[in-house]
Parts: C-alpha cells; structure tokens; sequence
C-alpha cells in the first residue's frame, strides 16, 4: 500500500457518538451533482452520522461547515504536504508532478486525495467510506482496505465512454485507448467494492455484464425532493428580467458538444424572425474549453442578446430560471455515456410544471413516452428542434398540458422518498445497524463546527 504520514490527528470526534460514521468522497467541490446532498441528507435522517471530503472551490466562504445534518470538510489537494523527517520540514515532493503522475499511471491512485482520504478516515473514525465517481475509486480501495472498512462506490456516469468523449480531440486510437485502460479500471474496482450504487437500469445493466454480483448493486435513481422543489424561494430579479421573454433553459453542467447546445443555437438562429423574444439560459457551469466554442458559436449567429450563460448558481437561483422558463430543454446526442445516464435536473424541471423537449437518448425518450411530459427530437437536428420550439410557443394549452403530465410523473413516481429508502436499506444491510431515524434535525442550514466533535478540514491538509 502507499505510505503516509502516522502523525496522530489533532482532535478526534468522542468516541461515545453512537451513530455509525460515513465518510463521503468528492473530487468536486460542494454543491456538486444534487444526488450527493439527497444520498448525504437520507443517510442522516436514518440515523448515520455523514462527513463529506470534497473540493474546494475559490468562491468558497467556508472551509467546514455543517449543513442539514451533515459535515462538509473543503481541502485543496495542492496543498497537501507530508513532513519527512530526515528534511525537518514539509514537502509537497509526493504530490505533485512525475511521482504523482506514475503513482496515477501505474497504480490508478492519486497521491494527494490518498493522503487526505487517510487523515479524514482517521482523525473522524470513518466506519464507511462511500466513493463518488469512477476516478478516485482506486483512492478509496487503498484506504478502505488499509482499515479493514467497506466501500460503496457510487457510479452514476459512464465515466470511461465520458474520458472518451471528452478526449475526442486527441487522436482517436489515443482516447480509445483511454476508455479501454478506464473500462479495465472500473471492472477491477466494482468487483472490490463492497455494494454499486448506478443511476439506471441501463447502468446496471452494464455493470453486471462485468461481472457485479446482482446482490451487491443497488440503482438508486436520481430522483427529486418534491417538497423541498415546490417550496424553495424564487429570486424575483431573475423572473423580471425574462419574464417578458421566450424562455429555453438548460439545467446542469456542461462539458462537450455531446450535450447539444451547439443544437439549441442552431435553432435560435433559425427562428430568429419567428420567435423575436426567445432567449436561451443555461443555469450551471461550464467546462472552459466548451464555453469557448459555445462562445464562438453565439458570435457566428449573432445571439449575444438571446443567450445567457449563467454559470455556476445557487438553488434559489437555479429554481428562479427553472420558475421563468417556458421551455427546458435537454438536447443530449445518443452515445454510450447519455445511454446510461439521466439528467436529475428534468425532474426538477417537470416537479416545477415545465415541459421539456429532449434527443433521443434511450433513457429520455423512454421518460418523455411514458410520462407525456415532452417531446423527443432527433438529436443533432436543429431543423426539427426549430420546429418543435415554434410548435410550442404557439401551442401554450400543449405546454400546459405537457407541463401537468410531467408533474404527475414525478410526484407519483420519481420521488426521492422512494430512491431514499432504498439507499437506507442498503446501508442498514451493509452495517447491521438499524438506528432511530432522526424526525427533525436539529441543524440549521449552516451551522458552524463543534470543536469537541469536529476537526476543521485545514488540519487535512
């Protein structure tokens, strides 16, 4: 196993707590994907005990804070030192450059997140350790297994088919040959695991035919928080500002034309003397290198005044653009990685009483069929897409109509209460344990530390 400091921690929690202890792993910084605030949230209130290890972001006010029940420690990976003690002082020589890069390259294990996993494993008495995402997988193993502890990796994405579509610049030998080390590494650490956690059927699917056990596998479905949905806040700046408007919004994060947005402006442009008042939004960030051509594309079409890229947002603003909106749109092209994948924010949207237009992934348009909360067009078809748009804006008895079949759906079935439970149970499998659910949390949103219980994540570093 990797070597790392035996430097006792500063504060331990008391060992008296009774609640069994999850340590949560994010190579992102918080808020992230929502399925990690939802699965962080249901353990607490079932009676766990949940520490999250995540990223931190240069916008961040806090480094530890804890937040509706649970406790979020933010670290910076570039700043992980170790103390050797024939030099007398620290170095940041097992972290950085080749040594770090042939420890990822030949044994798939991040030196950095390996020291930080292993101080937040022991100075906060992790019973479980549960992995979000593919690339850190290995990480995990290392420290789960140096403590004798399980490990749920949680995979929601097909993260090799995504290493090669976010590659696809690169020779196409090369990015294949990307998937294919990714596919290995993923079938490797499954079978370690001690339970899967997938998004969907076809993503369970997929992981079984690498040799998962059925009984350790549990698709937990990235379902939505009505209640918390139909009463958040609205941010009333944004609704007057396009309220007047056409309003086609994006919800989520963007990484490569995959996603088809290059599509929607496409169609822009060709309903530009149709659909004078349309504007397009899309609420959440995007990666450097796709804004860029997104950029040079809203250039091209002349849609500076038509497109708003709002970035990274908070829920009350995220809400606040799903609330204005009177389209949403999830335009994803089929491939490998959007054939297992379901994008939660379309529950949002519909929770809210939007209708949505979506490409023909498998899992989109078997959604759109089965509820009647949109319509699905050939993906990559700005042509069509234009057509649907225009059909919609014409047709506001069809979007209301859309609007309430898609609402129904999700109340009735795409309810986190239900994926909530599943989760639960499997950890109360996993654990043996079976503690009183916690009815009313005493938390506040945002809480700051008890220093008797908790050690600020600065101290990981």
């Amino acid at each position: 196993m990797l070597s790392v400091d035996t430097n006792p921690p500063s504060t331990f929690i008391a060992r008296s707590t009774p609640r069994i202890r999850v340590g949560m792993i994010l190579d992102q910084p918080f808020p992230a994907e929502p399925r990690v605030e939802r699965e962080a949230v249901a353990l607490v209130e079932a009676g766990y005990e949940v520490h999250l290890l995540c990223l931190l972001h240069p916008n961040d006010v806090l480094v530890d804070e804890a937040y509706r029940g649970f406790y979020i420690h933010r670290v910076d990976p570039n700043a992980v030192s170790i103390e050797i003690p024939w030099l007398g002082r620290p170095t940041h020589f097992l972290y950085q450059g080749l040594f770090r890069q042939a420890f990822l390259r030949f044994k798939n294990i991040d030196t950095p997140w390996h020291t930080l996993i292993h101080r937040f494993t022991r100075n906060y008495d992790i019973q479980v350790l549960h992995v979000h995402g593919l690339r850190l997988l290995d990480t995990t193993l290392n420290i789960s297994t140096r403590y004798g502890i399980p490990l749920v990796a949680d995979l929601p994405d097909h993260y090799p088919a995504l290493m090669q579509l976010t590659h696809s610049s690169q020779r196409e030998k090369a990015s294949l040959a990307l998937r294919n080390r990714w596919e290995l590494l993923e079938a490797r650490g499954v079978e370690l695991a001690s339970r899967v956690l997938t998004a969907t059927t076809e993503s369970r699917q997929r992981l079984l035919r690498k040799g998962v056990h059925p009984d350790l596998m549990t698709t937990i479905e990235n379902s939505v928080e009505i209640e918390t949905v139909m009463h958040s806040s609205v941010d009333m700046e944004i609704i007057k500002r396009f309220k007047s408007n056409f309003v086609v919004t994006h919800v989520g994060r963007l990484s490569d034309s995959f996603q088809g947005i290059q599509t929607v402006l496409e169609a822009m442009n060709l309903l530009r003397d149709h659909i004078p008042e349309m504007v397009f939004i899309n609420a959440g960030p995007i990666r450097e290198g796709y804004r860029r051509q997104l950029l040079l594309l809203i250039e091209a079409h002349n849609l500076q005044d038509k497109v708003h890229l709002a970035g990274r947002v908070d829920d009350v603003a995220e809400v606040s653009y799903i609330d204005v909106s009177d389209v949403c749109i999830f335009p994803y092209l089929p491939n490998d990685q959007t054939n297992s994948t379901f994008p939660e924010a379309l529950y949002r949207c519909q929770a809210l009483k939007k209708p949505v237009l979506t490409g023909n992934t498998r899992p989109l348009q078997q959604y759109v069929e089965e509820s009647g909360g949109g319509a699905v067009f050939p993906a990559g078809n700005a042509a069509v897409l234009a057509e649907m748009l225009y059909t919609l804006y014409t047709r506001p008895d069809l979007r209301r109509d859309m609007s309430l079949n898609g609402h129904q759906t999700v109340v009735e079935r795409y309810h986190w209460a239900h994926s909530a439970h599943s989760l639960t149970q499997l950890y109360h499998h996993l654990t043996g344990y079976h503690a009183e659910p916690i009815a009313d949390n005493s938390f506040k949103q945002t809480d700051s530390f008890d220093e008797t219980t908790c050690s600020p994540a600065s101290r990981l570093q």
